[in-house]
Order: C-alpha cells, then sequence, then structure tokens
C-alpha cells in the first residue's frame, strides 16, 4: 500500500501578513497571485503537497500514477523505481530533495519508499513502508509495518509501535503524526509525547510541525469530519483555531511556517478532494485571525480557480495546494504580491493510519483517500 502525507488529507510570512495596528476593524493582509500548477502537469486532477524556500514544489496526479516536481516555471516527472508503475510524493526539502513511495499495482510486492534528488528516483534502504517527511539534514519520517520509523545517516530506527505514522519532521529531528490510539504526538529525542485533544474530543491528529516546535493538525469528536484545526506549543498547549464559517462542519490545520503561520483547509464537504469546489475552503491562519484564502487572491489573478485545500506554506509566504478550476482539480502555488487592509473576517470561531491495500497519496494528513498511486496523505 502507498501512503502520503497529505501534508491533502496539513508559519508568519517575511512580508507583512497581518497588521493588528491597522484598526480594529481592518487588518493589513497580503494579496496573492495564483500559478495554476495542474495545467502544467496535463491531468485533469492535481494536487501540490509541499514546497521548500526556493518556491520548489511537490506534485501528483490523483488518479494517475504521475508525480512531478516544479522550480522555476518548469515541470519535471519523476519516475517510479524500477520495476514499479505507480508513485507518490510528500515531501520536499531546501536541497530540492522529495520522498515518496513507488508500487507496482500489476503484482503487489509491498511498499517501495525514495528519495529524488538532481533528476534521479533512488531507493531509501527501508523495508516496506512510506515516508512521508524529510528535513535539511535528510533525515526521513514515516509509517511502516512495524511502525512510525525514523531515518538518518543511513540508520533506521523504529520510534513507534505498529500502527503510529509520523507525518511532520522538523530540522531538530521532532517528529509529529498519530498514535495507533488516535491521538496525535510529538516525538523529540528519543520519548514521544501524547498531546491529547481538545476539550470533549476523544481523536487528534498532528500534521507538521516548524523548527520552533509548533506542532498543526486537527481534532475531533470522533475524527477529521468533525475535527477542528489546532496549533500546539510547549507553553499554550492545543490552542482551537476554529473553522471558517459557522456551518462548517470541520477544519483541519496542514501546514505551518517558522513564522508561526498555518494553512489548511475548512467546509462541509467530506469528499476532501471534490473538483466542484462546493462545501470546501483553504485558509490561512495568522495573528490570531482566520483567513479564507479565496478573498485573498488578487482580482486580476483568480482565473477561475476556487481554492479548496492549502497543504503547505514556506517561510517566504508562498502557499501550495489544490483548488476547482472549471470541473477539473489543479495544483496551484500562491505567491504574496502586496499588503492591502481588508476588512477583518467576522464569519470563523474565534481562536490515518497505516493499513493494507494501495492507496493514493492524497494531499492531507488525516488523509482521504483515493485511488491509484502509492501514498496515503494528510488531509
Amino acid at each position: 500500500m502507498v501512503l502520503l502525507k497529505w501534508k491533502s488529507c496539513i508559519a508568519a510570512i517575511t512580508f507583512t501578513a497581518i497588521s493588528l495596528a491597522v484598526s480594529k476593524s481592518a487588518l493589513a493582509v497580503s494579496l496573492y497571485s495564483v500559478t495554476d500548477l495542474g495545467a502544467l502537469t496535463g491531468d485533469a486532477n492535481s494536487y501540490a503537497s509541499d514546497i521548500n524556500d526556493s518556491g520548489e514544489v511537490a506534485i501528483n496526479s490523483l488518479y494517475s500514477s504521475n508525480s512531478f516536481f516544479y522550480s522555476n516555471g518548469s515541470l519535471k516527472t519523476i519516475s517510479p523505481l524500477p520495476g514499479d508503475n505507480q508513485l507518490g510524493v510528500a515531501d520536499i526539502n531546501n536541497l530540492g530533495q522529495v520522498v515518496g513511495n513507488s508500487v507496482n499495482s500489476n503484482k503487489y510486492t509491498g511498499n517501495n519508499p525514495f528519495l529524488y534528488s538532481n533528476g534521479l528516483t533512488q531507493p531509501l534502504p527501508i523495508q516496506d513502508a512510506i515516508p512521508y517527511a524529510i528535513n535539511d539534514r535528510t533525515q526521513v519520517v514515516g509509517g511502516a509495518s512495524t511502525g512510525t520509523f525514523l531515518y538518518s545517516d543511513g540508520v533506521t530506527t523504529t520510534i513507534g509501535t505498529p500502527g503510529t505514522v509520523a507525518y511532520g519532521l522538523n530540522n531538530l529531528g521532532q517528529a509529529v503524526g498519530i498514535l495507533n490510539s488516535g491521538r496525535a504526538f510529538l516525538y523529540e529525542n528519543g520519548q514521544t509525547t501524547n498531546l491529547g485533544t481538545l476539550p470533549g474530543d476523544t481523536y487528534s491528529q498532528a500534521n507538521d510541525v516548524n523548527d520552533l516546535g509548533q506542532v498543526v493538525g486537527s481534532s475531533g469528536l470522533t475524527g477529521v469530519n468533525d475535527s477542528r484545526a489546532f496549533v500546539y506549543s510547549s507553553s499554550t498547549g492545543l490552542q482551537d483555531l476554529g473553522r471558517l464559517r459557522p456551518t462548517d462542519l470541520f477544519s483541519t490545520g496542514l501546514g505551518i511556517n517558522n513564522l508561526g503561520q498555518v494553512v489548511g483547509f475548512s467546509g462541509t464537504n467530506n469528499n476532501f478532494f471534490a473538483a466542484d469546489g462546493n462545501g470546501l475552503r483553504a485558509f490561512l491562519y495568522s495573528d490570531q485571525t482566520l483567513y479564507d484564502l479565496n478573498n485573498l487572491i488578487a482580482p486580476s489573478s483568480k482565473g477561475g480557480f476556487t481554492l479548496t485545500a492549502a497543504s503547505a506554506i514556506n517561510n517566504n509566504g508562498q502557499i501550495v495546494g489544490r483548488g476547482a478550476v472549471n470541473g477539473e482539480l489543479h495544483a496551484f502555488l500562491l505567491t504574496p504580491i502586496s499588503s492591502v487592509s481588508v476588512a477583518e473576517p467576522t464569519s470563523g470561531f474565534p481562536i490515518l493510519l497505516f493499513g493494507a491495500g494501495v492507496i493514493l497519496f492524497a494531499a492531507f494528513k488525516p488523509k482521504p483517500h483515493s485511488k491509484s498511486a502509492a501514498i496515503q496523505q494528510r488531509s
């Protein structure tokens, strides 16, 4: 089976994203230009799983066997390992290295983790496992039949029991994910901490962690479908980020940068990869305010997009994810272009496990499952 980080099942930036000094009713936020990465792939359904600080992006097709590496306006196809015919990519570091998983759908022989670098796809010495995250030290974490693994300096170490999966990893070697008990965890220095849940919930999942040790994920009564996005730090514990609209049934945080900005999605549609855009909205959380990213797109740049989920944000404020365009699901890249005053949002509230079978690497960590390829993603 192939699982990828839904890094679709998910940082304050270098430009001024939000300034609380504007007024009580208006905040200074950046507008964004949109690059339709899906149009470059030639596939009708695609999503971006991660972005590094150079603006390089890892992209998957939703229903085909293709994965891509985007850099400086050009797209390269990532090939499966020899003997395989399907793959999914999960994460990319600042060295331009991408981790993912490939399989042979005609004769399934297990998950085959790989590292893509400088145009080459090479196997990782990890047996039947799915990598979800890679840091700038080329450490890799993910899930395997034996439990969560950490790959570092050529050595693979089991750091969690079977059923436990790591979805995020920072440059300090801190890893986050979900325990087999259905609780978010933080791993550091050989110790695993159960992060618990928001009040009244029984489920939680951690999807990403920045270099300050801040963690994002979701907490729900039963699972992702009734969850609320959270941010965790050792000093504050779990903080509820709420949902974009009072009618929304769930929200989840998928990515966080070193400035503490969070991206993810909120909505009512349990088909997290819906191509019609109905019932799903990508969000940005910054300075204690939750924004619908669709409201932050420069009017000249919309191009018919409905942004349905944001999976990652880099330290320059660029955001990637997926959105609906003319009945298709396309990977997108948002780039900040200006800072303007906008009305403060009033509609928002204050503020998967490793299994058997072949699952497509969907874009989200609590990961919705789709057919094909090889990686389950964070929702």
